[in-house]
């Protein structure tokens, strides 16, 4: 009975030891991932592989069947269709023609066509390896929109929305079997649609309602000292200095300052660059992927998302599922990077990051259709010409139970006047004028 009664009393402990690790681990995540990084002496390293041509690969694989359109968005359907651009031989760039948005559809309602995508103008010298021979005055000349025609595999066409310039390049090495294959099995993760939005500014978007999940994850913090080792040369020469009213954190060894903001755990940093030559579009982005790697830790796909070019600073948006993540109060869903002759001049890049899926049931919710949200916009006095584009994305926000849960709502987002915008919320202001 003693013995017995000796292992109840021992088992209740280790319950209530477990117990207590998992609320600890629940309720205080960053300070304990801290703690032990700080103990051990170590720090986690980025072990993300991201390969260029995802990156700056395509984000929606559209397929045209003489005169109906599907898009998929879901990743894997993309990615597989990216890592078959890799196998591709393009010949030379031969002179572009113009056509109009409206005449580049229509050349596309005409035939079965494969379309890939893409969320900002690519240069071709970023895919330069596919090309056998591309000519200096092409290199940074860019697109954002291929296709290829399932009746002829042997040709391959690239478009500027924006320009209007259109090109016809001859192709080897599309296995149109797999293609096949690939957008047969996935049927059911595109929706039909539409193009949408004025001359230069068109996107495709659904024509009916689309059932999407509500996503949970557990998330990490990357420690500090992380970035510090990376981003300063010598840290023995690093200074620290803490605002508590703001609760930022600074690190400075006179020619760089790192910032971390501790409520929202976003990192800024700085650098003074003598650089007066300005970087080609291409290079620019090109070293700024370099940055990339270095830095982002999302351990889901990252593309490439917009540039400015005033301030040569280049944005690259986190992706789940397809889809881009957004952030209504801190800017979790993108990493911002200025490069410079002389190398990193700033980056901003959030410190939190999704790791594990929690959602063993997914709860859907139902959109309406992106052309109903457009309709509903002009009704309310925005004009087309504000808005400048139209997605599905993932809204992130913290769980307010658990610092270490983040919930993603799928939401419509729309780009007006150059600035995205949850879509409820201009549909709740007054309107546009």
């Amino acid at each position: 009975m003693k013995k017995e009664l000796f292992l109840k009393i021992v088992l209740g402990a280790l319950i209530c030891l477990s117990l207590f690790l998992t609320f600890i681990i629940w309720t205080r995540p960053s300070q304990f991932n801290e703690e032990i990084n700080t103990n051990q002496g170590t720090t986690s390293s980025v072990s993300v592989a991201r390969k260029l041509p995802q990156v700056f690969g395509p984000t929606q694989i559209v397929l045209h069947s003489y005169g109906e359109t599907n898009v998929f968005f879901q990743s894997d359907v993309v990615s597989s269709l990216t890592k078959e651009l890799a196998n591709w031989k393009i010949h030379s760039v031969e002179e572009p023609v113009e056509l109009s948005n409206e005449e580049y559809q229509d050349k596309l309602n005409q035939t079965n066509a494969v379309e890939m995508v893409f969320t900002q103008k690519i240069s071709f010298g970023i895919l330069s390896d596919v090309f056998d021979n591309l000519a200096g005055e092409y290199y940074d000349r860019s697109f954002n929109r291929l296709y290829f025609s399932e009746d002829d595999v042997d040709q391959i066409y690239f478009y500027n929305t924006q320009s209007k310039l259109f090109y016809s390049e001859t192709i080897e090495g599309i296995d149109q079997k797999k293609v096949n294959e690939l957008l047969n099995d996935e049927k059911e993760k595109y929706y039909a649609a539409t193009a949408v939005l004025d001359e230069g500014k068109q996107v495709y978007t659904s024509l009916n309602e689309v059932e999407l999940p509500y996503l949970s994850y557990l998330v990490e913090r990357q420690t500090n000292q992380l970035f510090i080792e990376q981003l300063f040369d010598d840290t023995s020469e690093v200074r620290e200095d803490s605002d508590n009213s703001e609760n930022i954190v600074s690190y400075n060894d006179y020619v760089s300052e790192l910032q971390i903001n501790e409520n929202t755990d976003i990192l800024t940093y700085y650098r003074n660059r003598n650089s007066e030559n300005k970087l080609s579009i291409t290079d620019t982005l090109r070293e700024s992927y370099n940055e990339l790697i270095q830095y982002e830790n999302w351990s889901s796909t990252v593309h490439y998302f917009d540039y400015n070019d005033s301030t040569r600073e280049v944005i690259y948006r986190r992706y789940i599922e397809g889809l881009p993540v957004f952030s209504e109060l801190f800017d979790y869903g993108t990493t911002h990077i200025t490069v410079v002759e002389d190398g990193l001049s700033r980056l901003q890049v959030p410190l939190v990051i999704a790791q594990t899926p929690i959602s063993d049931v997914e709860e859907q919710k139902t959109l309406p259709s992106g052309v109903s949200i457009l309709e509903s916009l002009e009704a309310y006095g925005y004009d087309s010409e504000e808005i400048d584009d139209i997605k599905i994305g993932y809204t992130w926000t913290n769980n307010k139970e658990s610092d270490r849960v983040i919930n993603l709502e799928p939401n419509w987002y729309i780009k007006i006047n150059g600035t995205w915008e949850l879509a409820k919320n201009l549909l709740l202001n007054e309107g546009g004028q």
